[in-house]
């Protein structure tokens, strides 16, 4: 092993000579003419140019940029930046670690706290925009001066136009397109600084901006129209050119990715010299390196936040993004009659629907009985979650009991009586007698791998429904390998995710992931007519702010009363921070995940 390591060592050494010696040997040959268009940097390889060496003997002034900040990480995954083919995976991460942008950023409080309003959107690539009075279009306009990366030149609009447009056709996976699709109908570019965006049947969702620019589940990023016109498809997609703080010079699959701070950024410059991300999966590794200095930051399971930050002198623990919502959806459960993009007839047309005695959550509509059935069977397995314990024992006390899918409690707005619902073991055994189940039965719940606390509190949640005489098998595939699954509804076993941190009251909000073509359908949806309730917020002309409110709580008390989700707890995300890291404040804080590294002070 340690041969085949010094081979490997001799083998770079000498490629990057040979370089160099090429790129000296470029610059002695050069002669005049045009000067050639720039060069996307390679996955895996970081751009070389040449450098002149100084003849000056005059000590080099000290440079602003200090530390070298290393993020032990659970996933890299394979590099994917045209908007169009990014589905899942490190999509989100790509904003996150600030090599790329979004059209805009809100700006959040101190604690972290998700914020929606529109007046808090102030920053990032689109600097204001106007609605037309009958919300058939809006207008961006789009801030002077930002340069892509590699030396791509200044961001114009048609970048924003072409990036959008290519993020929503056909075809794309990107995770935010299809919530884009429900009243984008495309992006114009205007002139150099404007973009036209055209609203379908100007039915505009009160809360666009925030769903063309929130990361939290992906988004469309902006890249560079004349890198994909010039270079072609295939190299858009695996070489890095965005707007970001930081510019990837190094992107190694399963292993680790670098980058290096843009200097004299527009938004955000960072303090830092370089940026490093190194695949670590295990918590183990992770806390491990954290110790010896090897990283400065990554995230560690709960259970083991506060002896790592003791085992570490000087270390502290740091909140990254607003509580997000462990909840398990009933997968299966498709009610939904035509399909409101097209009005095609789905009833009982696709694969995952499922009504029999293997699947007792799912409920047949045509059917009293049976759904009457499957709601017991759903409402019992809700009452057989003891969620304190969850929070205390699993969460470390972190959290707080969640029992609605909306992050909604006593007092708030949203918050209805009906939506409580305490641990209940006996009434939970007796539901399932009710539906012909008295020793429960056997079933598969999915839980995804890529975050631990998805794994705790999933196998938590699993034990308590086996304390109820069911037979649970946990199935721990990739999201992005299962959520085509879900998106062509032929996902049937109850599922665990992370769900958004709340319902604004004055947008359709969860009717685009319920309805039959919502992008993010996560296995379940309403009938039409319920859907219709949420849908009303759209017209923003015909509908008042309460009646919105009074919208958005009558569909949220529905998907309760059929008990479609069973809610578990909310959950702060945090991560652990070494001494050498003095400052940090993560303002782009709308996601589980280390996020604006570009705010990081080290020693």
């Amino acid at each position: 092993m340690e041969k085949l390591l010094i081979q490997t060592r001799r083998i770079r050494l000498f490629l990057g000579l040979l370089v160099m010696l090429l790129a000296i040997a470029t610059v002695a040959c050069g002669g005049g003419g045009d000067a050639a268009a720039p060069t996307s940097a390679p996955v895996g390889a970081a751009p070389t140019t040449a450098v002149q060496e100084p003849t000056s003997t005059t000590a080099p002034p000290v440079s602003k940029f200090n530390g070298n900040l290393r993020l032990g990480e659970i996933l890299i995954d394979p590099p994917v930046f045209l908007p169009s083919k990014q589905g899942t995976g490190n999509s989100q991460l790509l904003g996150f670690w600030g090599f790329f942008e979004p059209l805009m950023y809100a700006a959040h409080s101190e604690p972290p706290d998700l914020n929606v309003d529109e007046s808090t959107y102030n920053e990032g690539i689109v600097e204001s925009w106007t609605v037309a009075s009958d919300t058939s279009t809006v207008t961006l306009k789009i801030r002077k001066g930002i340069q892509f990366h590699h030396g791509w030149g200044e961001l114009t609009a048609e970048d924003v136009a072409w990036s959008l447009n290519n993020g929503i056709e056909d075809g794309s996976i990107n995770q935010r397109a299809q919530g884009v699709q429900q009243f984008a109908a495309g992006f114009e570019a205007t002139d150099a600084n404007t973009v036209v965006m055209t609203v379908k049947d100007s039915k505009l969702d009160p809360l666009w901006y925030h769903i063309l620019s929130n990361t939290t589940l992906g988004t469309l990023w902006i890249t560079s129209k004349a890198q994909f016109d010039q270079d072609g498809e295939e190299a858009a997609t695996v070489n890095a050119v965005g707007t970001g703080p930081f510019e990837v010079t190094e992107w190694v699959t399963d292993d680790h990715i670098k980058a290096v701070p843009v200097e004299n950024h527009y938004r955000k410059e960072p303090s830092v010299a370089s940026f490093e991300v190194i695949l670590m999966p295990e918590p183990a590794t992770r806390i491990a390196a954290l110790k010896i200095g090897q990283i400065n930051v990554a995230r560690v399971p709960l259970k083991l936040i506060a002896g790592t930050v003791d085992a570490i002198d000087g270390a502290k623990s740091q909140v990254v993004g607003p509580a997000i919502n462990q909840v398990v959806m009933f997968a299966g459960n498709f009610w939904a009659d035509i399909d409101r993009n097209d009005g095609s007839d789905i009833k009982g047309k696709r694969p995952g629907f499922l009504p029999d005695s293997d699947h007792p959550w799912i409920g047949d509509p045509d059917d009293a009985e049976s759904m009457d059935n499957a709601n017991k069977v759903r409402r019992a397995l809700r009452l057989g979650i003891d969620r304190q314990l969850i929070v205390d024992e699993v969460q470390s006390g972190i959290g707080r009991t969640l029992t609605n899918v909306i992050n909604a409690f006593p007092g708030d707005p949203h918050w209805r009586d009906e939506f409580a619902i305490d641990y209940d073991p006996d009434e939970a055994k007796k539901l399932l007698a009710e539906a012909g189940y008295p020793n429960c039965f056997s079933f598969t719940m999915h839980v995804a791998p890529g975050k631990e606390w998805d794994v705790e509190v999933g196998g938590a949640v699993a034990q308590f429904w086996r304390d109820l005489g069911c037979e649970v098998t946990v199935d721990a595939t990739d999201y992005g390998a299962a959520r085509p699954r879900l998106v062509n509804r032929e996902k049937q076993i109850p599922w665990m995710i992370q769900a958004g941190t709340n319902s604004n009251p004055d947008a359709f909000g969860a009717a685009s992931v319920f309805r039959p073509s919502g992008g993010f359908n996560y296995g379940i949806e309403v009938p039409n007519e319920i859907s219709e309730i949420a849908e009303q917020n759209l017209d923003l002309k015909a509908t008042t702010y309460d009646q919105r409110v009074q919208n958005n709580a009558d569909w949220w008390a529905y998907l309760n009363e059929w008990n479609l989700v069973a809610s578990v707890s909310t959950l702060p995300t945090s991560v652990v921070l070494r001494p050498e890291i003095t400052a940090y404040s993560p303002y782009m804080n709308d996601g589980p995940e280390f996020v604006a590294p570009e705010t990081v002070v080290m020693k």
